[in-house]
C-alpha cells in the first residue's frame, strides 16, 4: 500500500532571512552564520555547517550473510570504530561512483550486485550533510588502491545478526552504519517500502545534477 506523505504547516519555514556572512572554507566543510528573524518574534543567529563531498557507505554481504567492517580510530570521538566502507563522494562523482571506489580503495573488493539502501540526514539541526547508502552482494576480490597517509584500516566480517546485536550493545555507533543495518533488518523483517524515484536516480546522479536547497543556500549568500 502506497504511503500518503506526512502532514505539513501551510508555510513550513517561519525563518525570514536578513543576511548572511562566509566564516570558514575547507577541502571538506565550510561554515556560514545567518541572521533570521522568526515569525513568531524571535531573532538571532544560526551558524550553518555545510559538508563539501557526498556522504556514501556500503553494506556489503558476502554469500554467509557477513557484513563486511572496516576498523579505525575516529579521531573526534577519541575512539576506536567498526563502520561499513564509507567515504565522501566528490563533486565530480556520483554516490554510486564514489562509493564503489571506497569499496575497492578499504577493502579489496567489488560488487556485482549493487542498490539503494536508504537516504538520511545525519544531523539536520546544524549540517546539510546528505548520506546515501547502498546494498551489495556478489563481492570478488579487486586490486586495492594504497590508503592514505593518514589511515591505518583493518578488515573484518561479522555475521550480520550479531552486528545488529553490537548496535543494540552500543558497540557500533557510527551513523551510516547503524542506519544500513536496521534498515536492511526492516527490510527482511517484511517492511515494504520504495524510494521515491526522484531520490532514488540521486543515488546515481552527480550533486552538481540535484543540487538541494541545503547546498543551493551556499551560492547566493547575500539572498534569502
Amino acid at each position: 500500500m502506497d504511503l500518503k506523505p506526512l502532514p505539513q504547516p501551510e508555510h513550513p519555514n517561519p525563518y525570514a532571512i536578513q543576511g548572511r556572512t562566509f566564516l570558514f572554507d575547507s577541502p571538506w566543510v565550510r561554515l556560514r552564520e545567518d541572521r533570521f528573524q522568526h515569525r513568531r518574534g524571535a531573532e538571532g543567529r544560526y551558524v550553518v555547517c555545510g559538508f563539501q563531498r557526498t556522504a556514501c557507505g556500503v553494506l556489503a554481504m558476502d554469500e554467509q550473510d557477513r557484513v563486511v567492517l572496516v576498523g579505525q580510530w575516529r579521531y573526534p570521538h577519541e575512539a576506536y570504530s567498526w563502520e561499513l566502507p564509507e567515504g565522501g563522494g566528490e563533486v565530480s562523482e556520483s554516490p554510486f561512483e564514489a562509493i564503489q571506489r571506497e569499496l575497492a580503495e578499504e577493502t579489496g573488493l567489488r560488487a556485482q550486485v549493487w542498490e539503494p539502501l536508504c537516504f538520511f540526514h545525519p544531523s539536520n539541526s546544524s549540517t546539510d550533510e546528505e548520506t546515501f547508502l547502498f546494498l551489495a552482494t556478489g563481492l570478488s576480490p579487486v586490486e586495492a588502491h594504497h590508503p592514505e597517509d593518514d589511515e591505518e584500516l583493518l578488515i573484518h566480517r561479522e555475521p550480520f545478526r550479531d552486528c545488529l546485536r553490537r548496535v543494540l550493545s552500543g558497540e557500533i555507533t557510527d551513523s551510516l552504519t547503524v542506519m544500513a543495518l536496521l534498515a536492511l533488518q526492516a527490510r527482511r523483517s517484511g517492511i515494504d517500502a520504495e524510494l521515491d524515484p526522484a531520490l532514488a536516480e540521486r543515488f546515481f546522479q552527480r550533486p552538481k545534477d540535484h543540487p538541494s536547497r541545503g547546498r543551493a543556500r551556499w551560492e547566493i549568500l547575500d539572498q534569502p
